[in-house]
């Protein structure tokens, strides 16, 4: 129409550069990272899929909870004075030992929390107990409450117990104790009686 109105005025016209394809650059993905040298990244996984009764694990991507270390025997202490110090009063707690000299890995869940002030049992129908799959056993083993009453046990000679599983002070600084009981089905290891642990670690659990 330019050219038409004035055929003897050049015609200019903005010429654009090329296109060029830009490569959409996605922000990292967050790192999860467990802090332990018990348990690894996968055993996080199954907890937190056992806290919300999931009919699947979580996958790894997902995790929805944060594994804070509130105490670590080797660091910390393993008495039971440095663990209701550290530990009382925290809801959602996880619990993992290191059994001595072999690769079992045995823990527990309070979603309520320890008391050493209070003595004696208290209720709830969310805690479980565990044995966390290894080299030597292919899967883990999940025992929910089953006598809600006995749940948890509070006391200030008692560290982390869960009934019939846990420490006691007159165990000793690194002996824990289990034995098979109805409070928590089904068992979690094969011998009963106190055992010793190499090392054990207290998480509590964050959204």
């Amino acid at each position: 129409m330019a050219k038409f109105a004035s055929p003897n005025k050049p015609v200019t016209s903005t010429i654009l550069p090329p296109r060029k394809k830009l490569t959409t650059q996605l922000p990292p993905r967050k790192s999860i990272s467990i802090p332990s040298t018990i348990i690894n990244l996968e055993h996080a996984v199954e907890i937190s899929s056992w806290i919300d009764r999931r009919s699947t694990t979580y996958d790894i991507t997902e995790i929805p909870y944060e594994f804070k270390l509130l105490l670590r025997g080797s660091k910390d202490g393993f008495d039971s004075k440095t663990f209701h110090k550290l530990c009382d009063n925290i809801p959602g707690l996880i619990v993992v030992v290191k059994v001595e000299n072999s690769n079992e890995i045995l823990g527990g869940y309070n979603p309520l929390g320890w008391k050493s002030t209070n003595k004696g049992y208290t209720k709830t129908p969310d805690s479980f107990i565990f044995s966390l799959k290894n080299e030597n056993m292919k899967e883990s083993i999940l025992s929910r409450v089953n006598d809600q009453s006995d749940a948890i046990f509070y006391g200030k000679d008692h560290g982390p117990w869960f009934f019939l599983f846990g420490h006691h002070v007159s165990h000793g600084p690194k002996k824990w104790y289990y034995k098979s009981n109805n409070a928590y089905q089904p068992r979690i290891r094969i011998a009963e009686g106190h055992f010793s642990i190499n090392d054990y670690d207290v998480f509590q659990i964050c959204k």
